[in-house]
């Protein structure tokens, strides 16, 4: 079974919201190259906080994906029967194979690659950060055919995915087609984890605590845990309120006919903490406000095809604030910095030093906006900052920072990526602003 010279199969698991397991399909291809194994087409987990049934085929267009890597890395949607048998048709039958965090290609070729030829199938799951970032070149080089060539969003979520990002350049024609997208981590799973209070009093309390408890099963309640909502807050870990955004980009000189889209899933008690937001920015959009209910219909209850939707105008906006990390911020950064070479507007804040601002209440509107500038600045700097790659560490990730090791594939023929209209519309433009 397998074709001639291969090492055998490969089956993993992703786990996790969109864009982790986007870092696992990059990260499977990359394992499939390094012990010259055939990628069955990866699984989907079912997360417990997502709770999303989709499988890849739903969320990613699986012809383009086989294609665009043949000559790299063979690809297959299954198991050849043969095998199947072995493992009674089901492949959670197949032993899992736990593999360390951030395996080192040694590991894989030393202990892995072994069994892989002895039994000709393995599977991993889960299976995320399952692979240093150090690897050799041409390995790293499958990371960017996969998450720039390889992966593209499967037709109905492109589809309105595109349409989107039309409404939102048409609704932004005050400011030239310009938007301003705002990833905002302000739901009610992040509030719960970041045990941050808001609204303080006993109500939100008790509703968090369960929430916790309902979510996470005694995680919070262990006797090592200390929680002080307090420093979390001091340390800038607690997410941005939208009144906080709002605050902060009014302070960096965005005025009220700016196009803002908000890139969030639902929103903590949305209607009391978007109203000043609203006030401050009358052109507030989201994916709900620019698509029909019967458009949305499909992906209700599938957050990743909505996460792909926010994900898609988010990385055509003219800038992009990010304000909580996470997988999302970090795949789009770098997606951005390879779309437009290194010279996407980011705005990530520096929310130690904007708490302590937001809590000085003798703090005038002036000094504020002073503070801000030099946030914006600071931002800006490091946007364009492309750390040195032979310092590789396991955090610098190439998701984040795909240049230069990603550079060989921007030319304009191999981007597959780009939308049709609304994208050529949008790189012809972003050329004629820079």
């Amino acid at each position: 079974t397998g074709s001639p010279g291969s090492s055998g199969y490969l089956i993993v698991d992703a786990n996790g919201g969109l864009n982790q397991q986007r870092s696992a399909i990059c990260n499977a291809v990359a394992v499939a190259g390094l012990l010259n194994a055939i990628l069955v087409i990866p699984r989907f987990e079912l997360n417990s906080v997502w709770r999303d049934p989709s499988q890849f085929g739903d969320i990613y267009d699986e012809e383009h994906f086989i294609n665009n890597l043949k000559g790299y890395v063979n690809v297959v949607r299954e198991l050849p029967e043969a095998l199947m048998e072995r493992y009674d048709q089901n492949i959670s039958n197949i032993p899992n194979f736990r593999v360390q965090a951030w395996a080192t290609v040694n590991y894989y070729l030393g202990v892995v690659l072994p069994i892989l030829r002895d039994q000709r199938v393995i599977r991993i799951a889960p299976f995320a950060n399952r692979l240093t970032m150090n690897v050799p070149s041409h390995i790293q080089l499958l990371r960017c055919i996969t998450n720039y060539k390889a992966l593209k969003f499967s037709p109905p979520v492109s589809s309105l995915a595109e349409k989107l990002v039309s409404r939102m350049i048409e609704r932004s024609s005050m400011t030239g087609g310009k938007y301003v997208s705002v990833h905002l981590r302000f739901e009610q799973d992040m509030v719960a984890f970041s045990c941050c209070v808001y609204e303080g009093g006993a109500a939100e309390k008790l509703k968090m605590d369960s929430f916790r408890e309902q979510e996470w099963k005694g995680k919070f309640k262990r006797k090592d845990r200390v929680i002080v909502p307090a420093l979390n807050r001091i340390e800038g870990k607690c997410p941005l309120t939208p009144v906080e955004v709002g605050l902060m980009l009014r302070g960096m000189g965005f005025d009220n006919n700016t196009s803002i889209y908000i890139a969030s899933g639902k929103i903590y008690q949305a209607e009391k903490h978007l109203a000043p937001l609203l006030e401050m920015f009358p052109l507030l959009y989201t994916k709900e406000s620019l698509a029909t209910p019967d458009e949305l219909a499909p992906f209700e209850g599938h957050s990743s095809k909505l996460a792909a939707l926010d994900y898609t105008v988010s990385l055509f906006s003219e800038v992009f604030v990010t304000t909580q990390g996470g997988n999302f911020p970090q795949f789009l950064m770098g997606h951005r910095r390879f779309l437009f070479n290194g010279h996407s507007k980011t705005i990530k804040p520096d929310k130690r030093k904007l708490v302590v601002l937001l809590q000085d209440m003798d703090i005038s509107w002036k000094a504020f906006k002073d503070e801000m500038e030099v946030m914006l600045a600071e931002s800006d700097r490091k946007g364009m900052m492309v750390p040195r790659v032979k310092k590789f560490n396991r955090k610098t990730s190439i998701y984040t920072y795909p240049l230069p090791e990603c550079a060989c594939l921007q030319s304009s023929n191999n981007s597959t990526f780009r939308l049709t209209e609304g994208a050529n519309v949008l790189n012809s433009h972003h050329e004629s602003t820079r």
